[in-house]
């Protein structure tokens, strides 16, 4: 199999992009289901000094018949549904309400997630809590449970997200200091404000993401069935 680069991706950059997890990762797995005969990379786009964003042109067959031919590599994500439990009270969760150019939307609602970065699905859970949400949010790895891994858009890009959530019972002066917090890495150029709502009313936020409406979904199933830690 030939692996060929665009004129204008830097030849100091070959390696790193060869070495890069998820590009080896998407290499292995087309390896073994496709014949896999060529790989142009077209574009890369440097993370700080790490490869992020990796976008090919394949030339490979399935059972001798061309297929589809690009691909976005972009890595694994994570993302996390917090319970908020209060007694005598509703449960709540934590939106993150956040501008995202792709959708060309300033206000889109959607649970607090990140990507993987090399870290695993549970560290880096941890660490977009923090990021996104707040160092005081007393949440441990041992306090994730997972739902589920699906992936995203399959006809175009290879990212997995590991969904999550975690049940925590939180005080008065606590939750009133999450509802419209200020937050995000400013080096990666993130303005998020926090978002405090019922949790029932989750699917009534307006146009979300799949990852936060499988979450929901996904949990309330476990409830009713007496899955989740707080009906053990």
């Amino acid at each position: 199999m030939q692996i060929s680069f665009a004129a204008d991706i830097p030849a100091d950059r070959y390696d790193a992009i060869r070495q890069a997890s998820h590009f080896q990762r998407w290499i292995a797995r087309s390896s073994a289901s496709f014949e896999l005969r060529r790989v142009h990379v077209r574009d890369a786009v440097m993370f700080g000094t790490r490869i992020g964003f990796i976008f090919l042109e394949a030339d490979a067959l399935h059972e001798g018949n061309p297929v589809p031919k690009y691909a976005l590599l972009r890595g694994d994500a994570v993302s996390v549904l917090v319970v908020l439990r209060r007694p005598g009270e509703p449960d709540r969760t934590l939106l993150t309400c956040e501008p995202r150019l792709p959708v060309g939307r300033s206000d889109i609602l959607s649970l607090p997630a990140g990507m993987l970065d090399g870290g695993t699905f549970s560290s880096t859970a941890l660490r977009e809590l923090a990021e996104e949400i707040g160092a005081d949010l007393p949440v441990k790895a041992d306090d994730l449970i997972e739902l589920t891994r699906v992936w995203t858009t399959p006809g175009g890009c290879d990212e997995e997200i590991g969904l999550y959530y975690t049940e925590l019972d939180i005080s008065a002066d606590l939750l009133a200091k999450l509802q419209d917090r200020a937050t995000g890495n400013a080096d990666e150029h993130e303005h998020i404000v926090v978002r405090v709502i019922e949790l029932d009313a989750l699917p009534s936020i307006g146009m979300t993401d799949a990852k936060t409406l499988l979450s929901y979904t996904l949990y309330k199933q476990r409830v009713s069935e007496g899955q989740t830690a707080a009906t053990r």
